[in-house]
């Protein structure tokens, strides 16, 4: 198998206009059908620009899997875990509780000498690839179509209590900011916005983005420093690593990626924000604060209580237990000293690492804290019970107009929206129009029929003119498609 580039047309008819308009066929391999042929390396950067200049647009696609392909192929991960003997699948189980974006250590995730034998049946099943040679306390690639690891069970019961009067007052929410996120998001992947030599955004870019995000104030006078509300979705968006600037041009660009992040509903969202925005050493602990704070409701936790709780019911789960001479130690590198796995050091580095956690929770919006006290927020208990409480519903009219009340939509379901089309007015209730622009290039990534299918899930009923509407512009920007990483 290998993946190639493909070019493919409406109808027959549309080789002979590109040919007209620059040499195609030069840079055309084996034909895949009548109205696909395989493009050669070099298409893109040669003939795109004088298809363009002539006036015929082509649209940039990326292949994806199908759903059935994406089922079978984790069904068959399943199966194989299935077959592993459990201590293979204990490590599995814990290093996928430690991986960030399927990679993960292996210091943090098992004793690379007594586990050595399960990290290579792990191997051997396809599972776990590393990356640095005969290493096993090195990095691995988890295999990226891994169901997730079976949950923990807790109980911690015995650290709940009444809350107390000096539990501080509840900051900005995270499902607000994802929100956020998702709007500055889209507005930046049209707009394209550079920055100056200082690292700031430029006046005029700032204008426009506010113009695309609806927000009059900022398009009158383009000071984004000046709204904390966007620049704590800007400071989000850094944050999560999904903007980057070009070295040269200065110009921000938006990875789709973003898009992992938001799937889902909006407590799903906010659950891989956390991940994302914790330090790496403690995104372990999110489980057991998730399952404390679902457990609570609307009562407090006592800290001491809960940090103590889950050293009996979790113990190794922030560092691996490690055995030297029938000695359980912490992990260590060479040369280090050896600090034996016990009580006392539990007290002396899980009990100072996981109130770390719980401050940056604190400000992201989901925990209020007191001295030995914590309790969720709103956005908290959202997060911990897993409710959708979605609003209203989304109207639509026939000139492609959406009317968006207050929680109607999911932070990744607006996501979509603002890049299919335009914020007229941000308020209370929000305001877009679909735009052909904007499907063009939302269809680099997606198929139609999700488009149809996420206002069709959100309106109660879609008009006949708007999916006409929505069909031919697709049409008209999928005449010529060039897709990328397409298997043969």
């Amino acid at each position: 198998m290998r993946a190639i580039s493909v070019l493919s047309v409406a109808s027959p008819v549309v080789w002979d206009e590109l040919e007209a308009l620059a040499p195609v066929s030069e840079h055309l391999g084996a034909a895949l059908g009548p109205l696909r042929r395989e493009a050669l390396p070099g298409f893109e950067r040669e003939l795109l620009p004088q298809l363009r200049q002539g006036g015929l647009e082509v649209l940039v696609r990326f292949a994806r899997r199908d759903a059935a392909a994406l089922q079978a192929a984790r069904e068959d991960l399943a199966q194989r875990i299935l077959e592993l003997p459990d201590p293979a699948r204990w490590v599995l189980f814990a290093a996928q509780r430690h991986a960030l974006d399927s990679e993960v250590l292996g210091v943090q995730a098992w004793d690379p000498v007594e586990d050595v034998q399960s990290v290579r049946e792990l191997y051997t099943a396809g599972l776990l690839q590393p990356l640095d040679a005969d290493n096993a306390a090195g990095r691995y690639r988890l295999h990226p179509d891994l169901p997730p690891p079976p949950a923990v069970t807790y109980d911690f019961d015995e650290a709940i209590m009444p809350p107390t009067d000096d539990l501080a007052p509840p900051g900005p929410g995270a499902v607000a900011l994802l929100h956020d996120v998702a709007s500055l998001a889209a507005a930046v992947a049209h707009v394209l916005p550079g920055r100056t030599l200082a690292g700031a955004i430029s006046r005029a870019d700032c204008r426009r983005l506010g113009r695309r995000l609806g927000v009059a104030s900022l398009a009158k006078d383009g000071k984004l420093e000046a709204h904390e509300r966007w620049q704590r979705a800007l400071r989000a968006l850094e944050a999560l690593g999904v903007i980057s600037t070009d070295p040269l041009s200065r110009e921000i660009s938006l990875d789709l990626g973003l898009e992992r992040t938001l799937a889902g509903s909006a407590q799903d969202a906010v659950d891989r924000l956390v991940d994302r925005l914790v330090d790496r050493d403690l995104r372990v602990g999110l489980p057991a604060v998730r399952a404390a704070l679902r457990q609570a409701g609307d009562q407090a936790l006592d800290e001491v209580v809960f940090l103590d709780l889950l050293r009996v019911q979790h113990r190794d789960m922030i560092f691996p237990r490690w055995t030297r001479r029938r000695v359980a130690i912490y992990p260590l590198l060479d040369g280090e000293r050896v600090v034996p796995f016990d009580d006392v050091g539990w007290e002396a580095i899980e009990a100072r690492m996981i109130p770390r956690l719980l401050r940056r929770m604190e400000r992201l919006g989901l925990l209020r804290r007191a001295t030995g006290v914590f309790a969720a927020t709103d956005d908290g208990r959202r997060w911990a019970l897993g409710d959708e409480q979605l609003g209203s519903p989304v109207w639509i009219s026939s000139d492609l107009e959406l009317i968006v009340p207050p929680d109607a939509v999911t932070p990744w379901e607006r996501f979509q929206l603002e890049r299919l089309g335009r914020c007229l007015s941000r308020d209370v209730v929000d305001r877009y129009r679909l735009e052909r622009e904007g499907l063009a290039q939302w269809l680099s990534n997606h198929e139609l029929d999700e488009a149809l299918a996420l206002l069709a899930r959100r309106c109660p009923a879609v008009p006949e003119a708007v999916e006409s509407t929505l069909q031919a512009w697709a049409a008209a920007a999928m005449r010529v498609v060039l897709t990328h990483g397409v298997v043969v």
